[in-house]
């Protein structure tokens, strides 16, 4: 009976409970209520621990590296750039591995390792590998391993970076379609049409072109072939026909002293110039006597040259007015200083001697 009358109760109470829905919601608010404070407790917590997380992961690491290649896929032989960059605080120190790294089955071609730069309270070192491998299939780049020492820390630590791979294909076809049939020649297609053209633009740029050399040659006052011209005469037969002309003139009778002497000059120096190659035309009266010491052993036809040049700067820049009797000793001084630096012409006899030239005078004698 007891327990009979206990489950009444109960139910009772369940009955007055629904009969009274405002008790009811008041009950559910405080458990959403509840649960609304701890799940913001919770995300409290986890908030903090993250925070707590990435400081201790940055005060325990320093440093990042990352490595990177510009391809993935290649043909054998062909090369791959592959680069490694690190980023660390600036009183940190790292050791990089040597050029001959271990880069499995790469060959390595170049290598490049720019100045460190700081970027944004960091230190940014990179190094730059130019790889490339003669096999096929697929090959992995083993980590590199870097080691760094990060104050107060006395250790040094070993970060490495990431494993990459590569596929190296060959450039030779399959072997399924390796042994084919021989073609037959192939044969390309004429287009006279082209042709004729072509041939007709040809032929007048080849008009064209020799109508221009004919209009050159005539304006040059030549023929349409090029024809044989005589050998030039020696220097020295010049300069003496040249003073041979000048004795014969009556410029000194008629008081033109100064033609008279500018001639003079001039036969001098066109005479040193052809025999000696020298621009005596162009320069000064030293730069001629030192340009002709250099090239002329017999000093006394250096000093009868340089004697004709002054002479004759004094008639015609300072105005002097030398008497007649010196014209003519001038010119006999000029005739001596070529016959003096002409060139000597080596006769080989019969039996292979060699000979001076013989002299006038000689040759009548013995011609009598």
């Amino acid at each position: 009976m007891k327990v009979i009358s206990y489950n009444k109760k109960k139910r009772t109470q369940r009955r007055k409970g629904a009969k009274n829905p405002q008790s009811f919601s008041l009950r559910n608010l405080c458990v959403s209520a509840s649960l609304r404070e701890a799940f913001v407790f919770l995300l409290l917590i986890s908030a903090l621990f993250f925070t707590r997380n990435l400081a201790f992961s940055q005060t325990s690491s320093p440093v990042a590296v990352e490595s990177r290649i510009d391809k993935t896929t290649i043909t054998i032989g062909d090369t791959v750039r592959y680069q490694v960059r690190l980023t660390r605080a600036p009183d940190v120190q790292v050791r990089w591995p040597g050029l001959a790294a271990n880069l499995g089955a790469f060959e390595i071609r170049d290598y490049n390792k720019p100045e460190p730069r700081e970027e944004k309270d960091s230190i940014i070192e990179e190094v730059a590998y130019t790889i490339s491998t003669f096999d096929t299939g697929t090959f992995v780049i083993p980590p590199l391993a870097l080691q760094y020492l990060a104050p107060p820390d006395t250790a040094w630590r070993q970060l490495e970076t990431e494993r990459l791979e590569i596929r190296v294909n060959s450039v030779l076809p399959s072997e399924a379609g390796d042994i084919r049939n021989v073609k037959a020649p192939w044969e390309l297609p004429r287009d006279w049409r082209t042709i004729i053209l072509i041939s007709a633009i040809a032929a007048a740029v080849l008009l064209l072109a020799g109508l221009g050399y004919y209009w050159w040659r005539r304006r040059q006052g030549k023929g349409l072939l090029p024809q044989r011209e005589e050998p030039k005469r020696p220097a020295h037969e010049l300069a003496l026909e040249e003073l041979r002309q000048l004795r014969a003139s009556d410029l000194l009778q008629r008081g033109e002293v100064k033609a008279f002497y500018s001639i003079l000059s001039e036969i001098v120096r066109r005479y040193i110039e052809g025999r000696y190659e020298v621009a005596a035309l162009e320069m000064t009266t030293y730069e001629v006597n030192h340009s002709l010491r250099k090239v002329e052993n017999n000093l006394n036809a250096c000093d009868m040259a340089r004697e004709i040049l002054e002479a004759s700067d004094l008639v015609k820049f300072a105005k002097l007015v030398p008497p007649l009797e010196q014209g003519e000793a001038l010119i006999n001084m000029a005739e001596s200083f070529v016959e003096t630096t002409k060139p000597v012409v080596v006769v080989i006899a019969n039996n292979g001697a060699a000979s001076a030239p013989a002299q006038p005078a000689q040759v009548a004698t013995e011609a009598n």
